[in-house]
């Protein structure tokens, strides 16, 4: 515990990074997003601990069928802003990777280029990096796609898109609270020179639709992740001992929480870490929280820190800087995500593939994800109220509310829960052989790739799909 002159010294820093986040909040968002977190992640941010692969060994991405890239009948362009941030660049990389099995040449066009770009170009896949309308042209007109999936790409790529002739597939990730009225009007003018519209979610189709209409058609297919395997139990020895070492505490046989995010406003990590210390507080179970992402906003990691220090527990509460995704799932007992908005969380889908529990609140795809698993998974309420209403007012609202946010007691009693079902599981596992993998089928890449080479085979063909709004788990081809 620590002494009462440092808990109060870690309150004022918690208040005084409250104040500096209130008043970043009030500005716009593209001064927000392009200026200020750009300067607080370098003047704030110090090198933090992260978690390395373990014994160098990485997750293995889906692979692309080199043969059938050669012989695919239809080529898409996968348009999106820079790959290496959030999860869109996950599922480009995913489609990529698994499209030409589909009938689908895939070429990615991206605004710059980064460790995501180089590893696909390694892979044999053409990946083409622009920065401005005309860059976009000329790469566009060189591929001549017969479609173009714009995935949140920048509004440019977008005019390019639309110019093109190729028929076009706007794939809608996320509840976009920071668009503009402009913003809004470009993205309504994308839509109706659209063929078919793909949304990751219920919640975020019904967000667009009652932005832009019903002018296109949407579809609903859920994000995937690569698959993966429960791990032995020497697996997991070797990774918790590896999560010690990083955190530089014996973890012992803690019940590990672990939340895969950025340091960013939409993730809410300063409002976990505060509800998560009072769930520490009032369990008798031995609860320990790691956070780990890319510090993108300097104020918000070093808020969540004060938070953490304030937490009178701030030895079970660990930040980690960009690490290693497999290692942690291996180490960790469940997965927990407070975000304020997402549209299909990818880490928390691919927590639920390494056998994790989920502690989810209501998002984009959240209902859906503890639904594949609803006897250990549990969902809470959102922050900020119904997920499809979030607003940036809500969310700078629910910012100022850190400390006790209106679904913080959930959130503890829903981590009790959860952790009392880890710790029965322990006392009684399962009968199979401990040294047996088995992969789990709570990922559903295979499935995400089938459904958008579907959808871009009847763009190619001019065919909207309307018949089915929502994917509803069949087969491809079966409506």
């Amino acid at each position: 515990m620590p002494s009462p002159h440092r808990l109060t010294r870690a309150d004022v820093a918690a208040s005084l990074w409250g104040t500096v986040v209130l008043l970043t909040d009030c500005l716009p968002p593209r001064i927000r997003y392009g200026y200020v977190h750009r300067l607080t992640r370098a003047l704030l941010v110090k090198p933090l601990p992260h978690m390395g692969p373990l014994d160098g060994s990485v997750g293995q991405p889906v692979q692309q069928d080199r043969a059938a890239l050669s012989t695919a009948g239809s080529t898409c362009v996968l348009a999106a802003p820079g790959l290496d941030v959030g999860g869109i660049g996950s599922v480009i990389e995913m489609l990529a990777r698994g499209l030409g099995s589909h009938g689908v040449r895939p070429v990615v066009v991206c605004e710059g280029d980064g460790v995501r770009a180089a590893r696909l170009r390694d892979a044999g896949l053409t990946v083409l990096s622009v920065s401005d309308e005309e860059s976009a042209r000329s790469a566009i007109d060189g591929v001549a796609p017969d479609v173009i999936q714009s995935h949140s790409a920048p509004p440019y790529l977008e005019r390019v898109a639309l110019r093109s002739g190729a028929g076009v597939v706007p794939v809608m990730h996320n509840t976009e609270i920071h668009y503009t009225r402009g913003r809004w009007s470009e993205f309504a003018a994308l839509m109706a020179g659209s063929i078919t519209g793909i949304a990751v979610s219920e919640t975020v189709r019904e967000f667009h639709l009652r932005h832009v209409g019903d002018r296109t058609p949407i579809v609903v297919v859920p994000n995937g992740a690569p698959e993966a395997s429960i791990p032995s139990l020497a697996e997991r020895e070797h990774a918790r001992d590896a999560l010690s070492h990083a955190l530089d505490v014996e973890i012992g046989d803690d019940i590990v929480f672990l939340c895969l995010a950025r340091y960013d406003s939409q993730k809410n990590i300063a409002g976990l870490v505060a509800a998560f210390g009072d769930a520490i507080h009032r369990s008798a179970l031995p609860l320990r929280l790691v956070c780990a992402g890319d510090p993108s906003d300097g104020a918000e990691l070093r808020r969540a820190d004060a938070l953490r220090r304030a937490s009178g527990v701030s030895d079970r509460i660990h930040l980690l800087g960009d690490s290693d995704a497999r290692a942690l799932f291996i180490a960790s007992d469940a997965f927990v995500l407070d975000s304020f908005f997402e549209g299909w969380p990818v880490a928390a889908t691919e927590a639920a593939a390494y056998g994790l529990a989920v502690l989810l609140s209501d998002v984009g795809g959240a209902r859906e994800l503890v639904a594949r698993d609803p006897d250990r998974s549990l969902l809470i309420p959102n922050a900020t109220g119904e997920a499809s209403l979030v607003t940036d007012r809500r969310v700078r609202s629910a910012r100022r509310m850190s400390r006790k946010q209106v679904n913080s007691l959930a959130l503890q009693l829903a981590v009790e829960t959860i952790a009392r079902t880890v710790a029965a599981e322990r006392s009684h596992p399962a009968g199979a052989d401990p040294e047996v993998t088995h992969p789990l089928d709570l990922a559903g890449v295979n499935m995400m790739i089938a459904h958008h080479a579907e959808v871009i085979r009847a763009a190619a063909a001019g065919v909207r799909r309307s018949d089915q709004p929502v994917w509803d788990g069949r087969e491809p081809g079966h409506a």
